[in-house]
């Protein structure tokens, strides 16, 4: 049987349509340097650039000045994080809120800076995954300089209000940055409506390609960022290095795309969901570790309490799915998220992260929903449950 792929929060396949523009930039004179402007060359790549980023402004009601292309997500949450602390003079930079919710490539970096004597605060969420906003509020004082949270959780689906944290943020002149890695193109983003200062990008996530990303940085706001590299002046001096065209223009053919697309694939992903949890409601001890009306309806994260997550997937063998993030996946370190949300070290090792995407098909829900019966009742009875 064919495998089915169950993993979009992990990465996705590359779009037909950004895989014929990104041969087509590959293939033809867009060879040129986007900043060897003297010639021909250099600004035909440079144009192409240019339109591609006022492509993935567009995205999220930003200005194309506001996008600094990066390699990824990842560097995109370092430069946002390191990169403020790094433009602020030390004395004049406090506290960072964040949550023990979020990516690894925000709390690493945040614990970074508390090794240079940078006052950091974790808050935890509710059982639910969302931050407490009360909470959040109650731990600003003058000496907080940024929140850093995720819109999407990658590993629950459990979506923040971020609306309304920016509007505290804004209220108490804090800086807000987002990783909006999992929510963007998956969920409508109006960066000026929201309030964000810094907001973290991904390709990869969206049926583009992997090795670009973004960081928009707002040109009206308190988030200024210094560069965390060194090199050359490319994007205004705060991302040295070569501009990957081929990559950038992947990236902008997804976004276009996701623009176009974002209602359909958000009721189909939806119908994925309610179809799975229709199908495996009978388990005996099911748990869903989220709230339907907080969760992306792309990302189920189900507990099976008793029974081994790593055992589960082993049994679903022809079936791409997950323990948790792919960033942590081949670790025996428990989920830092799920162990935010209160649940034990037994209902971690039972969780598993059932995600959907474009090129789901409701056969293919069907069909991983009654494996996934079968394996928990053979080792159920394995157990001698």
């Amino acid at each position: 049987m064919k495998s089915i792929y169950l993993d979009y929060a992990s990465s996705t396949p590359l779009a037909q349509e950004v895989i014929e523009a990104m041969v087509h930039v590959i293939s033809n004179d867009n060879f040129g340097n986007p900043s060897s402007i003297d010639h021909e060359y250099g600004k035909h790549a440079h144009d192409v650039v240019e339109a591609c980023r006022l492509d993935v402004a567009h995205l999220i009601n930003a200005d194309q000045r506001e996008i600094i292309f990066t390699s990824g997500a990842t560097e995109a949450n370092n430069l946002a994080i390191i990169g403020s602390y790094q433009f602020n003079p030390k004395n004049n930079f406090g506290t960072i809120i964040t949550s023990m919710n979020e990516h690894k490539s925000v709390i690493e970096p945040i614990k970074t800076l508390e090794k240079e004597g940078l006052k950091i605060l974790f808050l935890s969420s509710k059982r639910n995954g969302l931050m407490d906003l009360k909470d959040l509020e109650k731990n600003i004082d003058e000496e907080t300089s940024m929140i850093s949270l995720m819109h999407i959780n990658n590993e629950t689906g459990v979506c923040n209000d971020i609306e309304s944290i920016g509007e505290i943020c804004k209220k108490n002149d804090v800086i807000f940055h987002v990783d909006a890695a999992q929510s963007i193109g998956k969920v409508p983003i109006d960066v000026k409506r929201l309030k964000v200062d810094l907001m973290s990008l991904a390709s990869h996530k969206i049926y583009g390609p992997k090795g670009i990303g973004a960081l928009y940085i707002n040109g009206e706001s308190l988030g200024r960022v210094a560069s965390i590299l060194k090199g050359g002046s490319q994007e205004r001096g705060i991302r040295p290095g070569t501009l990957p065209t081929h990559q950038i223009v992947g990236m902008a053919a997804a976004f276009r795309l996701a623009k176009k697309h974002m209602d359909r694939d958000l009721s189909h992903i939806r119908e994925c969901r309610t179809l799975f949890l229709k199908s495996i409601a009978n388990i005996e001890g099911l748990v869903i570790n989220t709230d339907d009306a907080s969760t992306f309806p792309g990302i189920i994260s189900l507990c099976l309490p008793g029974l081994d997550a790593e055992s589960i997937i082993f049994g679903m063998n022809s079936i791409a799915l997950s323990k948790g993030s792919a960033c942590t996946s081949d670790s025996d370190e428990p989920s830092h998220v799920l162990r935010s949300m209160g649940l034990s070290d037994e209902e971690i090792r039972g969780t598993l992260r059932i995600s959907f995407g474009r090129y789901t098909t409701m056969k293919e829900v069907s069909i991983a929903a009654k494996s996934l019966v079968k394996v928990v009742k053979h080792l159920m009875l394995i157990k001698g449950h």
